[in-house]
């Protein structure tokens, strides 16, 4: 990829990112209210804004190892790339366990 398709990765996960903080916010802003006014299952809503809340540090990290492939350096982007498959492992275990 050129340094130029990576700019372009790097700023769709940045307002994937930013999507996904207002979501999370949302989700567990619902699933809070419904929990103090009783009466409606809030389970749902705060498992969903959970699961956004974990996939930012993930988003994070994708982008973390898009600069480290932009600047060639092969140890941070190795080193990232197992960070992120660990997250996401991580995260989708919790998909699966919740």
């Amino acid at each position: 990829m050129s340094n130029h398709e990576l700019a372009r990765l790097e700023g769709l996960i940045t307002r994937v990112l930013r999507l996904g903080v207002a979501l999370s916010a949302a989700t567990l802003l619902v699933g809070l209210v419904a929990t103090l006014i009783g009466g409606v299952v809030a389970g749902p809503w705060l498992r969903a804004g959970l699961i956004l809340l974990m996939a930012i540090p993930v988003a994070r990290i994708a982008t973390a190892l898009i600069d480290a492939i932009r600047r060639r350096d092969t140890l941070l982007g190795w080193s990232t790339a197992v960070v992120l498959l660990v997250m996401l492992v991580s995260l989708l275990w919790s998909l699966r366990v919740s």
